[in-house]
């Protein structure tokens, strides 16, 4: 990615954020009306703990491309268990998840163990998930498998699926970027990168993107060696 497509995603993230906090406040606002019912309530809770998850990610992917570019982005790979680490993000938005009323799977052995940074994929996972949330229609699914010597952690839902255009180069940069697509692109640039960090002999952690599969929408997938 040169400096002109970072630049591009950069402001139309900063795009995006301005945005959140717009609807951050505009849900407040609306938190403090009289005479709301239950489930009002409950919708504007969901729409602003929403907004703030995403403006949180995006500020985290901004440092992560800063600290990337300057070569500072510190990665410590140690042994954990990957059922564990996934449920952990799971806890994480589990209030977000059921005031969205969204069904969540979780599909892993509880026995897997695995080398990785816990902090950095967390915050991939975590993004993904946040993602998932805004564009699926009622199911979220959270896979994780031990394929060809890499693990490979998958998260799918029941959405539109992700754009012709992110499909086959989903950590460039899109030749027309969007304010709605921006800070997904920077998500999964940042993404891209993180998997690049892990590393074993020959093989590097990478990303994929699909639609389809059981559910029908969008597939995210990171393989980590």
């Amino acid at each position: 990615m040169d400096s002109r497509d970072l630049e591009m995603l950069l402001a139309s993230c900063i795009h995006d954020m301005k945005n959140s906090i717009s609807m951050i406040l505009n849900s407040a606002d609306q938190l403090n009306e009289p005479d709301k019912s239950i489930e009002q309530t409950n919708e504007q809770l969901a729409n602003l703990r929403y907004e703030a998850s995403r403006l949180n990610n995006d500020l985290m992917h901004l440092l992560g491309v800063y600290r990337i570019k300057e070569r500072e982005l510190p990665i410590i790979i140690d042994e954990h268990e990957v059922h564990e680490v996934l449920r952990e993000q799971f806890l994480r938005n589990e209030i977000l998840l059921n005031k969205s009323n969204m069904e969540f799977e979780l599909d892993c052995d509880e026995d897997e163990i695995w080398y990785f940074d816990n902090e950095l994929i967390g915050g991939v996972i975590n993004n993904i998930l946040v993602n998932a949330v805004r564009y699926s229609k009622k199911r979220i699914r959270l896979k994780a498998r031990v394929n060809n010597q890499q693990l490979t952690i998958e998260i799918s839902d029941d959405g539109c699926g992700y754009p012709d255009s992110m499909l086959h180069t989903p950590d460039k940069p899109q030749k027309s970027i969007s304010y709605r697509t921006g800070s997904t692109s920077l998500g999964l640039y940042f993404a891209a990168k993180v998997a690049c960090l892990h590393t074993k002999g020959a093989q590097t952690g990478h990303i994929t993107l699909q639609n389809g599969g059981d559910l029908g929408g969008g597939i995210f997938t990171i393989y980590l060696p």
